[in-house]
């Protein structure tokens, strides 16, 4: 399986003391410079690296092919109030996402619901809840309820009990 990743995951993810479980799930991970731009915190940073180094992050290479698609999202969600507005770096995990069949990796309200009210703009989109869970059924986490409290500990993002389906 291949995924594309934003910025908000990535920084989350980073936090969580068994973020290489993704490596478990994932074969490879695309990314743009534009998530890379809005990286501050050295740990990131570090990680980041890392999974470069892996060849697990892989930069995207038809940028150009899916200019247009990342315009059109983020005009689509400049347009409907019901979504909140996309930057670049979502629009463009979004866009990969849906140029190649793979995951979203996000915790963007906006993606969500742009993919949601949007069925021209089919793509699977996961949060950190959903890789959790898949890391569950593939038995690599023991008890999904406290790698849930585990995560929330360490990375201070708390899943609405609507995320827990």
């Amino acid at each position: 399986m291949i995924c594309s990743i934003d910025t908000c995951f990535l920084i989350d993810w980073t936090r969580y003391s068994r973020r290489k479980l993704l490596l478990k799930v994932f074969d490879y991970c695309y990314i743009v410079d534009e998530v890379l731009n809005e990286i501050r915190s050295e740990n990131t940073i570090v990680f980041i690296s890392e999974l470069l180094a892996r060849g697990f992050l892989v930069f995207y290479p038809f940028r150009r092919e899916i200019a247009s698609l990342v315009r059109e999202l983020v005009e689509t969600s400049i347009r409907d109030p019901r979504i909140r507005t996309l930057d670049p770096p979502e629009a463009y995990a979004l866009a990969i996402g849906i140029r190649e069949n793979a995951i979203v990796l996000t915790e963007n309200r906006g993606v969500l619901n742009l993919v949601k009210l949007y069925p021209k703009y089919s793509a699977s989109v996961w949060r950190s809840y959903e890789l959790l869970q898949e890391l569950f059924k593939r038995g690599l986490i023991e008890d999904i309820d406290e790698e849930i409290k585990r995560y929330e500990g360490e990375t201070r993002h708390k899943f609405s009990r609507i995320h827990r389906r």
